[in-house]
């Protein structure tokens, strides 16, 4: 449900409190997530200081985290120009769901999955990433900079998966205290219906049993929950994304 509060913090990462919420400051050209942090929050004060802590930080997009337990503040957040909707990263409703039990089968025969270990499936997956995601291209200089704080990082991992040695899919997986969470998982428009999201899943499960963590836990959205739930992930609770648009 909290994957950004209750997750390890990638050091790449900063946590900003302010107003009763976090604003999660990441390198990535993606929405920067919001959270309420306290029980009771003045939501125009609380919108002001996370667009002051986004400018700052050379940000324009935020994207509110609004599980059910805050749906009471989701009029005070339109009424400060917010709305409930997709943004390249996040989609208007994420579903949190769990898994803990062994997916069934595993990808197609021809699919290959596993731990990213080289630089050159770190750069062809993440360029497949922000194409599905309709996200801007990263520059190489600064995907040598990730790779490195990737291959530093304890609780982050990349997945990727290969068809004839040619990079087909991308995800990352986030290991937690409990199990693992599985982020960002893409397929390339070709090679979609062979099994490769199912490839990727089945990775990340066999990491978090090598862990003794056997749980996975992930925030679909409409193109990987039916999947998902095929391969017996349960539902837990919708969470809406409402979005902040700064501008220039």
């Amino acid at each position: 449900m909290h994957p950004f509060r209750e997750l390890p913090k990638p050091n790449n990462v900063e946590r900003v409190e302010t107003a009763g919420v976090v604003v999660s400051v990441s390198p990535w050209p993606t929405a920067q997530i919001v959270q309420f942090a306290a029980p009771d929050v003045d939501v125009p004060a609380a919108v002001a200081a996370a667009r002051e802590v986004a400018r700052r930080h050379g940000k324009s997009t935020l994207g509110w985290w609004v599980a059910p337990e805050f749906d009471r503040y989701a009029a005070a957040l339109e009424a400060e120009g917010l709305a409930n909707a997709d943004t390249p990263g996040f989609e208007a409703v994420e579903n949190a769901m769990v898994l803990v039990g062994p997916p069934p089968g595993g990808g197609g025969e021809a699919v290959e999955a596993k731990v990213v270990d080289s630089f050159g499936d770190y750069v062809a997956s993440s360029r497949l990433a922000s194409a599905v995601f309709g996200a801007p291209q990263t520059p190489l200089g600064e995907l040598r900079q990730r790779y490195r704080e990737l291959l530093e990082a304890p609780s982050q991992r990349a997945i990727v998966a290969k068809i004839d040695g040619r990079v087909v899919g991308a995800s990352f997986a986030a290991l937690g205290p409990a199990g693992v969470n599985l982020f960002g998982g893409s397929v390339d428009a070709g090679a979609r219906g062979r099994g490769v999201y199912r490839a990727m899943v089945g990775a990340r499960w066999q990491l978090a049993v090598e862990r003794g963590t056997p749980a996975l836990t992930v925030q679909a959205g409409r193109m990987s929950m039916p999947i998902l739930e095929r391969l017996g992930f349960v539902l837990v609770e919708r969470i809406r994304v409402f979005v902040d648009e700064l501008g220039a």
